[in-house]
């Protein structure tokens, strides 16, 4: 395959040729030609570039990279020069020469494409910009939040770096507390990401924070100037140490997020009238201020009175910490300054940092946009004089319990719902992660966002939502309604039957099916044992540790999975996944390198081979407590017979360092991967057990990541593919087979997994009981 070619471009041809030479040592594969000098002496040719640029195509086109002033103009002229089809394929960037040079060289050397090729001579600098702070890079990714580059920077800055190691990363509320913790200080303080080379900006600016697209374990660079510099580092150390939680914040009881952690709260079906919201601003009901800059501030302030009013939510304070944001707000009044309208002004504002969130590497901080979009709107209502809330009136006016339909569900809509007052939610736009859906959740009332049909719906229409299948009806006939209210029915009776027998044994054609707790934490083992689990199918033990600063010895590793057989019984099989690192899951003390696409890259039992002292660790403890538990090791992400191997030899290291003792763990390995689940035969007399990780399989299988709503249509498609795969492979197996996945915990397919052979089904611990009484029912 023919790699893009390089073109160096100086006014200098000694100064070419030696950019050349050094990128050609870190790339030897690259093809690079140097163009620097004209007519033997200082300057450049158009005739020299052309020809330089004809020499390194070899169709796959060329990077031009070029030093300054007259190397552009000469650039393009050379463009005129060369054939059409060529200069079509030919990239100039603006690069630094040699820096750019150098690891372009190495993606090109690497079969890069042209634009990933220009894309990484663009961002050359970011390494040395963040190893050397003296003078301030062009600005932040959130515009008015980064720092202005005026010049060379003389003051003496002061610097530390801190990992931060919230789950969800430097999100909306961390990224508020580092706000607050620098606000009270005489000193400009900034931050930059040290692992993407984002950065630097304003430490008192939230949005630029979040810009920033710090995940879980990356670190970060505070830099700080001025008469309290040192005191504005210590506060940021203390919130540091407290996990980024603002002062007298408690500590989530779970690193996984709360929208995954529920167990079964607002999963009624919700057959109800429509209550139609539309809140949106009708700029003909109100007037045009004549002072642009005072109606703004009497906008924010009803804004902010409003926001206050419902009372003290994280969420909701963090929408009014937005107000005052200098990147967020900062556009707004720079733009009523220079002679925008107002209304003008917030909706440009809140475009452009709506985009900006929109281009952060998680689904979960891309959707935090919904709050900014959301503010923005309640802006716009403020400037025409409209009012602000008041869906709680509506629904109490409205006469009867109303399944709520609007466009999208606020923070601060959900806020105003009492959940006694109303049926249901349903929303045209939004996820399960939005705040406002989150808000909701945790009041226990159903919700279901994301349906277009919500925008169609008419007052008064009869709704009818399943928020287990995500299915709503509109106008349901009779016979439908029939079936739901029986259904809902139905699903109440069974529920409270279900927890009766919890506690007893799960029997079809005279075997017993284990259902078993997925961990994630000690107190899903307690729920678990409440709930009549028969031990842990799956302890995500990176999740147990997802909170630590440093990597686990093997005894601190040893007296949690103690706490958890201790929690289920430790007579009970508790299965411990071994570190499923990377991807969605990074962890602090795991370093890995940044990877275009995670999800297919040094995850699981791949990166543990670049750290086998980890694995072997890990072993350790889960063989320590097999000596007064029933404890099993299964490995992840598995995809050939030579890792499981190495895997069992890093086992064996394990059981030797423990002085091989009589009892150890059975060894499994997870079913994720197409290429481990279609050439199961050959792993299995490598290993004594086998458990079927659906979540990352169906990824796998559609090609579609599991964080996207916009392909979750299309992965769903292929789950009866999937379980028809999963069904054939129990039936081949002489080891047990078991379900760790979601579709462990689906009513609808436990069925002919069960006929099929499957031995056990590992579930989210609330839900033990219902698949238990599944298992009874099938026939």
């Amino acid at each position: 395959m023919t790699n893009v070619g390089l073109v160096a471009v100086s006014h200098s041809a000694p100064l070419a040729a030696a950019a050349r030479d050094l990128a050609l040592d870190m790339g030897r594969d690259a093809v690079i030609v140097a163009a620097g000098g004209a007519d033997g002496g200082f300057g450049t040719s158009a005739e020299l570039i052309s020809a330089a640029i004809e020499e390194a195509d070899g169709g796959a086109g060329v990077v031009v990279l070029v030093d300054l002033g007259s190397a552009v103009m000469s650039t393009e002229m050379a463009l005129e020069f060369i054939d059409p089809d060529m200069a079509e394929r030919t990239t100039v960037v603006p690069a630094p020469l040699v820096e750019g040079l150098v690891v372009a060289a190495v993606a090109a050397g690497a079969g890069a494409s042209r634009e990933d090729v220009a894309r990484e001579a663009m961002g050359a600098l970011a390494a040395k910009e963040a190893d050397i702070p003296y003078a301030d890079a062009a600005g932040g990714a959130m515009g008015a939040g980064g720092v202005d580059d005026d010049g060379p920077d003389t003051r003496e800055w002061i610097s530390r770096t801190y990992v931060v190691d919230d789950p969800a990363g430097l999100h909306a509320r961390p990224a508020g507390a580092l706000v607050a913790a620098v606000a009270p200080f005489d000193a400009e303080v900034r931050v930059s990401h040290v692992g993407n080379g984002r950065g630097p900006v304003v430490a008192r600016s939230m949005t630029s924070l979040i810009s920033l697209g710090v995940l879980e374990g990356d670190e970060v660079l505070v830099q700080a100037t001025g008469p309290e510099a040192e005191a504005a580092l210590d506060a940021v150390g203390e919130l540091a140490q407290r996990g980024w939680l603002a002062k007298g914040e408690a500590k989530p009881e779970s690193p996984i997020p709360a929208h995954k952690r529920q167990t079964g709260s607002g999963m009624e079906i919700a057959v109800g009238p429509a209550l139609v919201w539309n809140a949106q601003p009708r700029p003909e009901l109100g007037t045009e201020p004549k002072n642009q800059a005072d109606a703004y501030a009497e906008a924010r302030e009803a804004v902010r009175t409003y926001l206050s009013s419902l009372g003290d939510d994280p969420i909701l304070t963090l929408q009014v910490g937005l107000l005052d944001d200098p990147a967020y707000a900062g556009r707004i009044t720079t733009a009523i300054d220079a002679g925008k309208p107002a209304q003008i002004a917030v909706h440009n504002a809140t475009q452009d940092t709506v985009a900006e969130y929109l281009d952060l590497p998680t689904a979960y901080l891309r959707e935090r946009s919904e709050d900014v979009k959301a503010l923005g709107d309640l802006l716009i209502q403020a400037l025409h004089g409209l009012p602000l809330g008041g869906l709680a009136a509506a629904i109490a006016d409205f006469g009867r319990d109303p399944v709520v339909v609007l466009d999208s569900l606020t923070p601060a809509l959900a806020s105003e719902i009492d959940p006694g007052s109303v049926i249901g939610i349903l929303a045209a736009t939004g996820s399960a992660t939005g705040h406002g859906a989150l808000i909701a959740s945790a009041k226990g009332i159903p919700v279901i966002t994301g349906k277009e049909i919500a925008r169609d719906i008419t007052e008064g229409q009869e709704v009818a939502l399943e928020p287990r299948s995500g299915m709503v009806y509109v106008d349901p006939t009779r016979a439908q309604l029939h079936e739901l209210l029986r259904a809902s029915k139905e699903q109440a009776k069974l529920a409270k039957a279900a927890r009766e027998h919890a506690h007893e044994p799960a029997m079809f054609d005279g075997r017993q099916i284990y259902v078993r707790a997925n961990v994630a934490l000690a107190s899903d083992a307690e729920l678990g044992a409440k709930n009549g689990a028969d031990g842990s199918g799956l302890v995500r033990t990176e999740v147990l540790f997802a909170d630590w600063d440093h990597r686990p010895t093997v005894d601190e590793q040893a007296e949690v999975f103690t706490q958890i057989a201790e929690a289920l019984g430790t007579e009970q099989p508790i299965t411990l996944r071994t570190w499923d690192v990377g991807a969605d899951k990074p962890v602090s003390f795991f370093d890995s390198e940044p990877e275009d696409n995670p999800f297919l890259g040094v995850r699981g039992i791949r990166l543990m081979q670049r750290i086998p002292d980890a694995l072997v660790d890990q072993f350790r403890a889960a063989i320590r407590v097999a000596q007064h538990a029933n404890i099993k090791v299964m490995i992840p992400m598995v995809t050939t017979v030579a890792e499981v191997v190495w895997a069992r030899e890093m086992f064996n290291v394990a059981v030797e360092a423990e002085g091989r003792p009589d009892e150890l763990p059975q060894f499994g390995m997870m079913l994720e991967t197409p290429a481990a689940l279609l050439n199961v035969a050959a792993f299995d007399e490598k290993v004594d057990f086998f458990s079927v990780g659906t979540n990352d399989l169906i990824q796998y299988m559609a090609a579609t990541d599991r964080g996207n709503s916009a392909v979750a249509p299309v992965a769903d498609q292929v789950i009866p593919l999937v379980v028809d795969l999963i069904a054939d492979t129990a039936r081949k197996l002489e080891s047990p087979l078991g379900i760790c996945g979601d579709l462990a915990s689906s009513e609808e397919h436990v069925p002919q997994l069960v006929r099929a052979g499957v031995a056990s089904l590992s579930v989210r611990p609330g839900l033990v009981p219902q698949i238990k009484a599944a298992i009874r029912a099938i026939k």
